[in-house]
């Protein structure tokens, strides 16, 4: 029995360690998920933000110098030196339309740019990208997509479409894609390293919520400024499928309660005329402890103004 007890503990003693290891490799993958999550859009800047001024594909050369055909001087019959002539000038015509032809080609491309951001560029990378926001003293400067198929599919993707803990911020097809539905709802992850929309619970200090007035939305064409008008904890029900924001009334009590969302944990709000004649944004994400949980920043549309670059 001696013998057989060495072998058996050995085992054991070898399944203890690898069960070890396997947990801190998953341990360690899972801090650097965290530590790595919505730091894929850092590179991207570098890629579509660009200086004021208008910036084309390619930089063109001037445009190509005309073909020269030289007369023949040899003393031919008149009849032969005008049919060579004619067919000379033939040459000449179809080399100045490939002329033509390559110029339209090589004509600079206008790229699309508002403030700075080159949607152009953007589309190259992910054409589910149709606008940008971003909250002044936060790290909230990201582009904003909608997937056509599964609404979730940016809840774990990142703007290159590739697997990301972090995900991206996005809106669900329920909003249109030009911000004119009564609330337009965004939703991005509350992640620990402060990447996405974490920080949006700055505006839980009061003096930050003060001080902190504006959410700017950059689209191809235009700039829309909304002034933030209340930030408040709130449950975990589905915005746009709990209210028909269609309905006045409806829209008129849900926004009687987000100008005073007194029956919420931790709030502040702003005085600001907001009715149902209004367009708001909604910016939601999770609550550090409380899973069943979301934290809101609000805000009305109080300017719409075309793209500057």
């Amino acid at each position: 029995m001696k013998k057989n007890a060495k072998p058996v503990w050995t085992v054991v003693f070898t399944a203890a360690i690898l069960l070890v290891i396997c947990v801190l490799g998953v341990l360690c993958w899972y801090l650097f998920s965290i530590y790595s999550s919505g730091k894929e859009s850092d590179g991207l800047k570098d890629i579509v933000m660009v200086s004021s001024s208008v910036v084309d594909t390619d930089s063109y050369d001037d445009k190509p110098s005309s073909s020269v055909v030289s007369k023949n001087t040899d003393s031919k019959g008149s009849s032969d030196t005008s049919a060579d002539t004619d067919q000379k000038k033939q040459v000449s015509s179809k080399k100045k339309d490939t002329d033509t032809d390559t110029e339209k080609n090589k004509a600079p491309k206008k790229e699309i740019i508002n403030n700075g951001i080159n949607f152009t560029k953007l589309w190259e990378i992910n054409e589910d990208v149709y606008a940008w926001i971003k909250v002044p003293n936060t790290p909230i400067d990201y582009p904003v997509l909608q997937y056509a198929g599964d609404d979730s599919f940016y809840l774990e993707h990142s703007v290159f479409k590739q697997y990301s803990f972090g995900g991206s911020i996005y809106t669900e097809k329920l909003n249109s894609k030009d911000f004119s539905d009564p609330n337009t709802v965004l939703y991005g992850h509350n992640l620990l390293n402060g990447t996405m929309f974490a920080g949006l619970h700055n505006f839980r200090d009061p003096n930050f919520f003060a001080q902190n007035p504006y959410i700017y939305i950059y689209m191809p064409d235009r700039t829309l400024t909304y002034l933030i008008f209340s930030a408040y904890e709130y449950d975990d029900r589905h915005i746009l499928y709990s209210f028909d924001f269609d309905d006045d009334e409806v829209f008129e009590e849900y926004l009687e309660y987000a100008k005073n969302p007194e029956n919420s944990m931790t709030y502040n709000t702003r005085e600001v005329d907001v009715t149902t004649d209004d367009t708001i944004i909604t910016l939601s994400t999770c609550m550090d402890d409380i899973a069943t949980s979301r934290y809101l920043v609000q805000g009305v549309l109080i300017s719409n103004d075309p793209a500057s670059e």
